[in-house]
């Protein structure tokens, strides 16, 4: 590969992972147990420590939340860090509970490059994973069919969206051709990347780059024209705006390309293995084209970076220090790069003595790639989120570019400004993991729905298990620690519902658990003034709500309006299309989408979400320490 033009910069790119949503097993005995949080299930690299260490039990626990940084720092302050700490970008505040890993001889495996972008005062504190690679996924199989020619130019690309628009090819429900999943990090990684060709590979992105991060450049002054491309996406019709909402679902890009309905997305290699499994077409991802005749490049990044708790250094973890070293050891080998690689679909290693096993670079990107057209956005984390969030609301039509623009300069001058309100104590931890949440009864959700039917004063309130994404530490709880357990904006309403309508409720919320589901589904429904019993999903039956019962366990009057707090959402404010309202149509009273749901009435619309009325309820019981405990409102018929 020609290196001279690989610009080996960090992004800060975080990626949705799938997970087992099991809990992890109890370890063998006489066994050492080494965790690791990340956002995706593992097997071929857990099957290939534990057969290399079979003193070693190594568990992965799979995150929820969209990014994984800033869930890592909480727990590892609040003494809860797992033993192995992952995270997307090797900078920011993660840094102080990390042992030094300079003596480790497995360092002087990685580039020197890479390595060199991973330490703090000298100190080597992480080493990298395989890359990922971002790029256009195109149906191939249906370009070829249909006359439509490859993109090697930003008007070549406008001229293939419009004619497969015009003419119905790889077109959804809606009328796209286009689409990108709509969170913060990839829509920041699809804005800058379509500044790549012509403006951060030159020179003068480069300086532009050091400028910035000295303070000294800033986006409006030379990048205000940075959202054109996904802007005018947007306006010929090709790509709907609505799946940059916040309080939207991502668009499932992953079914439609599958089905044929989806043309093109701008999305990562990983994303692309998933597609290629349980398709009948042929895909590929095309390099990020220039609008001036530049060459086109690719754009990559580690996939993660991996550290070891630094608690592990003290006095009498020395067994666990020693079992977490053997695996950073292993997973420095090519053996360990392929098994991550089969797991997580990266396609790049940073070893500097590394074959591939099997020719993991894509034909569309190849040439960009030994050409040395490869591009890593040197951008923090927390930047790149905020960069996103911000665009997100420009390109969904609620925020005009200039002013977006003005406020991330803003934002690079002064940094974040982050809430740190105290507002109360938390008498224990109140943990989320494994995706409890969204498959049983946990004193988090029981704390906020409690918190939600207080508020409204109503008989009974749900939340649903995808809305909660962060854990509760004992002690001082501030505002931004709020943020994290409930980041979304979705407002609670209050509906007069019959028994039938709590039961299909209710139902509907057990329907996406699935056996083996690697993402149990969001939908799961934690409850407050309700109890009820439902049997887990098998191999050949969905899962089946049993019981319902009111907190006395009497059971639901049928002759009885109940007045329940759910979230606009639930229905139907953003539609139930693309899996939005996680299909609670049996709440609809605003979408059009489907029709108007039976025996329900809109009582009342309130500005409370959950993360307002759970930060009101810790205030107003604070004179004693909140809790929460298991109470048996959701249990399991076994």
């Amino acid at each position: 590969m020609n290196t001279k033009k690989l610009l080996c910069l960090i992004t800060a790119i975080a990626c949705l992972g799938g997970c087992s949503g099991q809990k992890n097993e109890l370890p063998e005995a006489g066994k050492t147990v080494v965790t690791m949080m990340y956002t995706g299930d593992l097997p071929n690299l857990e099957k290939l420590v534990e057969s290399t260490y079979p003193e070693i039990d190594f568990q992965i626990e799979t995150n929820a939340h969209s990014t994984l940084d800033g869930e890592t720092e909480r727990r590892l302050r609040n003494g809860h860090g797992s033993d192995i700490v992952a995270t997307t970008l090797g900078t920011g505040s993660v840094l102080d509970y990390l042992a030094d890993l300079s003596a480790d001889e497995y360092i002087s495996a990685y580039q020197s490059d890479i390595m060199h972008k991973t330490t703090k005062d000298g100190k080597n504190l992480f080493i990298p994973l395989p890359a990922q690679y971002y790029g256009y996924i195109c149906n191939v199989t249906l370009a070829k069919e249909n006359g439509l020619s490859l993109p090697t130019t930003r008007d070549e690309l406008f001229a293939m969206l419009e004619k497969a628009k015009t003419e119905h090819i790889g077109m959804d429900e809606n009328g796209y051709v286009f689409a990108t999943n709509g969170s913060p990090e990839v829509t920041a990684a699809f804005v800058l990347a379509s500044e790549i060709p012509d403006f951060f590979g030159l020179s003068e992105g480069i300086k532009w780059l050091n400028d910035m991060k000295n303070g000294k450049a800033y986006f409006s002054e030379q990048l205000g024209t940075c959202m054109d491309l996904p802007l005018e996406i947007i306006e010929k019709g090709y790509m709907n705006p609505a799946g940059f909402e916040y309080n939207s679902n991502a668009v499932p890009i992953l079914e439609k390309m599958q089905s044929g309905e989806m043309l093109m997305a701008f999305d990562t290699v990983e994303t692309l293995d998933n597609i290629r499994k349980d398709s009948k077409y042929e895909f590929d991802m095309l390099p990020i084209p220039s609008g001036k005749g530049n060459p086109s490049w690719t754009v990559s990044s580690p996939t993660a970076f991996l550290g070891i708790n630094k608690a592990l250094t003290e006095s009498g973890n020395e067994s666990k220090l020693d079992a977490c070293r053997k695996i950073l050891s292993l997973i420095s080998t090519p053996e360990g790069q392929d098994a991550f690689m089969l797991d997580n679909g990266a396609a790049y290693s940073y070893l500097v003595d590394y074959t591939p096993t099997s020719d993991t670079i894509l034909p569309g990107i190849k040439d960009c790639i030994e050409n040395g057209y490869n591009y890593n956005i040197s951008i923090s984390n927390d930047f790149m989120r905020y960069f996103g969030n911000r665009c997100n609301t420009v390109l969904c039509g609620q925020a005009d570019a200039v002013s977006v623009l003005a406020e991330i300069d803003e934002y690079m001058r002064n940094g974040g400004t982050e809430n740190a309100t105290l507002i109360g104590t938390i008498d224990h931890d109140m943990i989320v993991e494994n995706y409890n949440v969204r498959l049983e009864e946990t004193e988090i959700a029981n704390l906020i729905a409690d918190a939600v039917r207080e508020m409204t004063d109503t008989d009974i309130a749900v939340v649903n298990g995808g809305a909660v994404r962060g854990s509760l530490y004992k002690g001082d709880v501030y505002s931004y620690d709020l943020d994290y357990v409930c980041p979304y904006e979705n407002n609670i309403i209050v509906l007069e519902v019959n028994a039938d309508v709590i039961r299909n409720m209710l139902s509907n919320g057990l329907s996406a658990m699935g056996y083996n589901a690697k993402i149990p589904g969001g939908r799961f429904l934690n409850v407050s003034g309700l109890k009820y019993t439902f049997t887990k999903p098998t191999e050949n039956s969905a899962a089946q709500l049993v019981d319902v019962t009111l907190p006395d366990g009497s059971p639901l009057d049928e002759n009885a309006v109940y007045t329940i707090a759910v979230t606009d959402y639930m229905a139907g404010a953003s539609g139930y299309l693309d899996n939005n309202g996680d299909g609670f149509t049996m709440l609809n009273v605003y979408s059009d989408d489907v029709p108007k749901a039976e025996n329900v009435k809109l009582v009342r619309e309130t500005e409370y979400t959950f993360r307002s009325v759970l930060k009101q309820y810790i205030i107003s019981h604070n004179n004693a320490e909140i809790g929460s405990r298991i109470e048996g409102r959701i249990t399991e018929n076994v």
